[in-house]
């Protein structure tokens, strides 16, 4: 028998889970001091966003700092990972009904007992 699989697909992307945690994206972005505003949305707008890819892809390039020349050597496609890696609390998710899914699925496999 296989390993059991979750399927991990928001309703817009993955990408808008990534856009609740401010703090991951500056950090992500190399440049967790910075101060310049990203307008992030809040999290009941999250599984209505049009292109979540493209707004986490802006917030990482502004949250950078960097000038516009400097920003084509800057990938946000390879520091989206990152973002993920340092969020701190997925808890705001929780009112996402998409999430709320996932974390049943997930629950469901790696919380039941074991079948001998």
């Amino acid at each position: 028998m296989g390993q059991p699989l979750v399927a991990i697909i928001a309703v817009r992307m993955t990408e808008a889970w990534l856009l609740l945690d401010e703090t991951a994206i500056r950090s992500a972005s190399g440049n967790p001091n910075g101060t310049m505003p990203l307008k992030l949305p809040g999290a009941a707008r999250l599984e209505s966003l049009k292109d979540p890819e493209a707004l986490l892809f802006e917030a990482l390039r502004t949250a950078s700092g960097r000038a516009a020349g400097r920003l084509k050597a800057f990938s946000p496609e390879a520091r989206r990972h990152r973002v993920a890696e340092l969020t701190a609390s997925f808890e705001p998710l929780r009112a996402l009904p998409s999430f709320v899914r996932l974390e049943a699925q997930l629950q469901q496999i790696f919380l039941k007992p074991e079948r001998c």
